[in-house]
């Protein structure tokens, strides 16, 4: 959770310099070339997070991993190192893209339920979910048997999650503690 909360300060103060600097698109993408080096070099998130591996070696792995990179970014992943915050490098362009899809009107709302929904029940659920988040966004649904029944509904980082399993967890969790 307190990463979540670094990581979503940290990438917020990013969008608004490369905002107001007109570059949104491009920090992006480099963004985007970071996360794709994380998911293809796993160990990296370990290298830069060992207390055992020297400083020297931290910086200059962070230096390599934004060569040819804006400015911005370079400044951005130096900053984050200082700050020895260099565990939310690999989580940073998830939260950029985000604001990003927010900001460009391409939120996607996810509702799952048990079963298909139909048009009207979906335009239904489309106009309170667009009441609720003053937002336009692109409705996707999905079934899942799983969840029993209910309604759970993903818009960003914002989860509302009303199904039975949930429930169902929670009562297990009460009764779990006596």
């Amino acid at each position: 959770m307190k990463d979540d909360l670094l990581t979503q300060k940290y990438t917020r103060a990013l969008f608004e310099v490369a905002e107001e600097n007109g570059v949104l698109d491009e920090v992006e993408k480099g963004l985007l070339r970071i996360d794709v080096t994380f998911k293809n070099l796993p160990e990296l998130e370990e290298y830069l997070t060992l207390p055992q591996v020297d400083w020297k070696l931290k910086l200059e792995m962070s230096e390599n991993l934004t060569k040819g990179l804006s400015d911005y970014i370079v400044n951005f992943v130096k900053l984050v190192m200082e700050k020895e915050r260099q565990f939310i490098l690999p989580h940073v362009y998830d939260y950029f893209h985000a604001m990003m899809e927010l900001k460009q009107k391409r939120t996607k709302a996810v509702v799952t339920t048990v079963v298909k929904i139909s048009d009207p029940v979906k335009k239904q659920l489309q106009d309170k979910l667009k009441a609720l988040f003053l937002d336009d966004f692109i409705l996707e649904t999905m079934e899942d048997p799983s969840i029993i029944g209910g309604v759970k509904v993903q818009m960003g980082f914002t989860v509302i999650d009303g199904t039975i399993k949930r429930k169902l967890e929670q009562l297990g969790r009460l009764l779990a503690k006596g």
